[in-house]
């Protein structure tokens, strides 16, 4: 099983990065709003599936806690990387000024583990890079 990993300061309260990436359905911080966003149902099973091109992905939110700002994720269809049984967390922390925002997962690997691995973890870093500059844009 691998393990990737970005944890990042962001200059804004950590209740405004939370609610940013707490509403599973809102794909606004993405560039372009994430491309064409489909959301079927609401809280925990709910899902939404992005259309990039002709590829679909299906993230489907297995649970959020607003207490301990932690929000998880799985794909299971369309993962965007040689991995199955993806599953993300993501976790906010902070106070009333700054944040950290921590996006996580493990998966299995269908290559190379590391080259997976940085893959994932450069993709996370953008996607923390967009939740930035949208809260402090």
């Amino acid at each position: 099983m691998g393990e990737a990993r970005v944890k990042q300061a962001i200059a804004a309260p950590a209740d405004k990065v939370w609610a940013l990436v707490a509403d599973f359905g809102d794909t606004s911080w993405m560039p372009g709003g994430g491309g064409n966003v489909e959301v079927v149902g609401s809280g925990p099973g709910m899902a939404r599936i992005i259309s990039a091109g002709d590829q679909k992905i299906r993230e489907v939110m297995e649970s959020s806690d607003d207490a301990t700002r932690t929000l998880v994720y799985t794909i299971p269809e369309g993962v965007p990387f040689p991995v199955s049984d993806y599953r993300s967390t993501v976790v906010v922390t902070g106070d009333d000024t700054s944040a950290e925002l921590e996006w996580s997962c493990s998966f299995e690997p269908e290559g190379d583990e590391a080259q997976t691995t940085q893959m994932i973890q450069g993709m996370y870093g953008t996607m923390v890079g967009w939740v930035r500059d949208h809260v402090t844009g």
